[in-house]
Parts: structure tokens; C-alpha cells; sequence
């Protein structure tokens, strides 16, 4: 009988695991159609970044530069891209720019036309803030600055 409890046990476990939750924090943004876009539009069982860019900044573009040269290595994850910009084309020509000649399949850009990243994601200060959500870890990896792709990779 204890035999068959630890197997019930272990393949419950192994389940689980199997679909495994990200912990990003609930939001509400808007995607560049004007439509929202929650955390519950989110893949749940792959590894997420969210980083809050401006289309204007340059660590933003190394950023999107670094993701771009490695997206082979990046296609398991999903990449939010949150900005505070208003304008919908500043948007449009950063994702044009550095991911026309890529396949990021889970690539989304949004809007946060409230100015609610904060409440969600907490105090930022930096040119660059990103977040890194891995499948039942409830903690993200914070980094506010650019980061190499090999360095994101470490961490999803």
C-alpha cells in the first residue's frame, strides 16, 4: 500500500510540473489595437520577460538588439514589452526595427496608458527594467539595466 501511495504521489507531483504557473503579477495594458491585454493573456507554463522600454532610448534598443541576435535560443519565451508612450508608431517602428527579420512567436507590445506599471511591478528607476518569471518560481529576477542574451538565458 505504501508503494502505491508513493507512486500516485510522485506521478501527481510530476504533473503538476508539467504545468507549471507564472507568477506575474495581475495587469491590466493595452496591446497597439487599443485592446487589453492581462496576465491572463499570458502562456502559462513558459518563461516570460517584461521589461518596461521607451522606443526612444538606447539601452532599450541594445536591449532589443541582444534579443533579436539570439531569438533561435529565445523562442520558449514570451517577451512583453511595456511602454509608457502614448503614440502607437514610435511603438510600431521599434518592433519593426529589431524584430521584422525575426520569429519570436510569443513577442507582445504594449501600452500602459495609466501609468500603472509601478503598482504593478514595483518602484522603477532605471533606463531599463526587466523581469524574468520562470514556470513555478513565484520570485522574478530583477535587472535594471540591459542584459546579453546568454545572461537572460541563465535565468528562464
Amino acid at each position: 500500500m505504501k508503494l502505491s501511495s508513493l507512486i500516485l504521489l510522485f506521478f501527481s507531483l510530476s504533473l503538476a510540473s508539467l504545468h507549471a504557473q507564472i507568477y506575474v503579477p495581475s495587469f491590466y495594458f493595452t496591446d497597439l489595437e487599443g485592446k487589453g491585454f492581462t496576465n491572463a493573456s499570458l502562456v502559462q507554463d513558459i518563461p516570460t520577460m517584461v521589461m518596461l522600454f521607451d522606443p526612444y532610448c538606447e539601452h532599450c534598443d541594445q536591449q532589443a538588439e541582444w534579443i533579436a541576435g539570439a531569438a533561435e535560443e529565445l523562442k520558449h519565451v514570451q517577451f512583453v514589452f511595456v511602454t509608457i508612450e502614448p503614440e502607437v508608431d514610435p511603438i510600431k517602428a521599434f518592433k519593426e526595427r529589431h524584430f521584422s527579420e525575426v520569429d519570436l512567436p510569443n513577442l507582445h507590445f504594449l501600452q500602459d496608458l495609466n501609468f500603472k506599471f509601478e503598482d504593478y511591478f514595483g518602484y522603477t528607476n532605471d533606463a531599463v527594467n526587466i523581469y524574468l518569471y520562470k514556470p513555478g518560481k513565484k520570485q522574478p529576477k530583477y535587472f535594471g539595466k540591459e542584459q546579453k542574451a546568454e545572461v537572460l538565458l541563465k535565468y528562464l
